[in-house]
């Protein structure tokens, strides 16, 4: 009996394991330009009604925050489009495959890291911007080169998707990093420190200044500190960039990622049709 439970355990798990293989098998249009360019169209058509025009959700889940989509296979998102959720409000898509896996690929597009689906635009001449005339080295560092008021960037196409990376260049008052709060501290001795606070309790506070120096006060040495009024990110970049500007940094800081982009080989192309069951 017990080998036979055994082999019932074996063979279960062979059973599990290939489900879970067949469910999560990649979306072959995945980070295909072109078909996230076309999935797009064919989504603002079919799906923006319900869930929005960019997946931000109105009548039908939001598809754009990654949850939805990161706790499921391409391949049951697939099913999901194909055949429908009976009991809902979301009917089956007589489509083609491929037109399917298409707004798979946009919609996969809306949260994926931005290494996986860089921002368009020229990433040299964002670079240029970056450590130039846009000021952005001034707080951010990329590989260690650059400043310490700001977070560092050198993950930041693989921390963040394209949508937060322009929200947090273009939209800088709706959001404070923990840990990056600007402050100026007075302490009990006249000196005036001004940086951001990586730490603050009710007993201590570390502070970094411009510099890169960090001060480690108690709160029995600090005077005053005056807390800047949310993000010290400048907020007037759009007006201060160009359309084309904003791009071009977006599509530098896309492409930031520790881990370098693999290679695209004929391993790992991207496919035309269905994956492999």
């Amino acid at each position: 009996m017990r080998y036979v439970l055994i082999g019932l355990c074996v063979a279960s798990c062979a059973v599990f394991a290939q489900r879970r293989q067949r469910d999560f098998s990649p979306n072959p249009l995945a980070r295909n330009p072109a078909a996230v360019a076309a999935g797009q169209k064919l989504f603002t058509n079919a799906c923006g009604g319900c869930h929005g025009m960019a997946g931000e959700g109105a009548r039908g889940p939001n598809l754009a925050d990654g949850v939805r989509i990161r706790r499921s296979g391409a391949r049951q998102l697939f099913n999901v489009v194909k055949q429908g959720v009976p009991g809902s409000d979301m009917p089956a898509f007589n489509l083609p495959d491929e037109k399917i896996w298409q707004v798979l690929a946009f919609v996969q597009s809306l949260s994926a890291p931005a290494i996986e689906n860089p921002a368009p635009g020229d990433a040299e001449a964002g670079r240029q911007l970056f450590f130039g005339s846009a000021g952005c080295a001034h707080c951010h560092a990329v590989l260690g080169q650059g400043g310490f008021l700001g977070p560092d960037l050198s993950n930041a196409g693989e921390a963040h998707s394209v949508k937060q990376l322009r929200q947090a260049l273009l939209d800088t008052k709706s959001h404070s990093i923990a840990g990056w709060e600007g402050a100026t501290v007075v302490t009990t001795r006249g000196e005036t420190i001004a940086g951001v606070a990586r730490n603050h309790t009710n007993y201590s506070i570390q502070l970094v200044d411009a510099k890169g120096d960090l001060h480690l006060l108690t709160m029995d040495q600090v005077r005053h500190i005056a807390w800047h009024d949310g993000s010290i990110m400048p907020a007037d970049y759009a007006a201060r960039l160009t359309k084309v500007e904003i791009e071009n940094v977006l599509a530098y800081l896309s492409r930031r990622a520790v881990r370098p982009e693999a290679p695209i080989t004929a391993a790992n192309a991207p496919m035309q049709g269905r994956p492999p069951e």
